[in-house]
């Protein structure tokens, strides 16, 4: 670990390869992160999942807290047929195993994924999603806060109750979720709280960089971009209106536009509420 820390990744792959025969699961994990990545060597997705394997396979009481991780890891490379066939069956069966009934010694990350996986189209189950993104949010995952938001927002495999909506939601947002934040905007724009809805809106839409916005608290992008999206597009609704803030119609354009470069779905998808008078 030493040398990988220092980025000395030759001389790192040479211990963790010589740590692991000698029955380090952890140092095996982390070759198998670094072949799978393709860390100081060429990625190897197959060598990769193969001592991912390995690693959930061992029966050392001492290293039993790396199976979880390595059991997401699979879960991944299942959903995205990366190292292996791509098998939405798998890869459940992984992250569930991973999640551990929502325990917080299981993988946060896998509980939050099977939150997401069950929101899809093929897969989904929206009772599932809602107890998996409960729990995620529970042992501290910050997209699963902010969905289980919108969920009780909605009423997503869940009764709505707008009190714990919003609760969840400035949760979120404090600690820094972007989407979060877009929801909170279309919380108080449609209790009719224009101009807190604007002025959270105008602070999201000023977001340059998703990207680095997403990397920054640690967010999966396409969260960030619809986060963004939707401050952008309420504000320029508030602007179009006069809503919250002075009406300027050239502003709102720009902010329209600034939407749909930010996410077209969610843009699409906003654009046809207004189209339906909804908003």
């Amino acid at each position: 670990m030493y040398h990988f820390k220092r980025e000395e990744h030759d001389k790192a792959i040479s211990w963790l390869t010589s740590a692991s025969k000698m029955g380090d699961m952890q140092a095996l994990f982390q070759l198998a992160i670094m072949h799978y990545d393709g860390i100081g060597t060429l990625a190897n997705l197959t060598k990769g999942v193969e001592l991912l394997k390995m690693v959930v396979d061992n029966g050392d009481p001492a290293f039993q807290f790396l199976i979880p991780h390595a059991q997401y890891n699979l879960g991944m490379a299942a959903f995205m047929g990366y190292g292996m066939p791509q098998d939405d069956d798998t890869a459940e069966h992984y992250w569930l195993q991973a999640g551990k009934e929502g325990d917080p010694d299981g993988s946060v990350a896998a509980q939050s994924q099977l939150g997401m996986f069950y929101t899809r189209r093929d897969t989904k189950d929206l009772k599932k999603a809602f107890y998996w993104h409960y729990f995620a949010a529970e042992n501290g995952n910050l997209e699963s806060k902010g969905a289980l938001g919108v969920m009780y927002y909605t009423g997503g495999g869940t009764d709505p109750d707008r009190e714990l909506a919003f609760k969840c939601l400035c949760e979120a947002s404090e600690r820094g979720s972007l989407y979060a934040q877009g929801n909170l905007v279309v919380y108080y724009y449609e209790s009719r709280l224009f101009t807190r809805a604007a002025h959270c809106a105008w602070s999201i839409a000023q977001t340059e960089d998703v990207k680095a916005a997403a990397e920054k608290v640690g967010l999966l992008l396409a969260f960030v971009r619809r986060g963004v999206a939707l401050g952008c597009f309420y504000y320029a609704r508030c602007l179009q209106t006069g809503r919250g803030v002075q009406k300027n119609e050239s502003e709102a354009i720009q902010y329209f536009k600034k939407a749909i470069e930010a996410c077209p779905l969610t843009a699409s998808e906003l654009q046809q509420k207004l189209k339906n008078d909804e908003l």
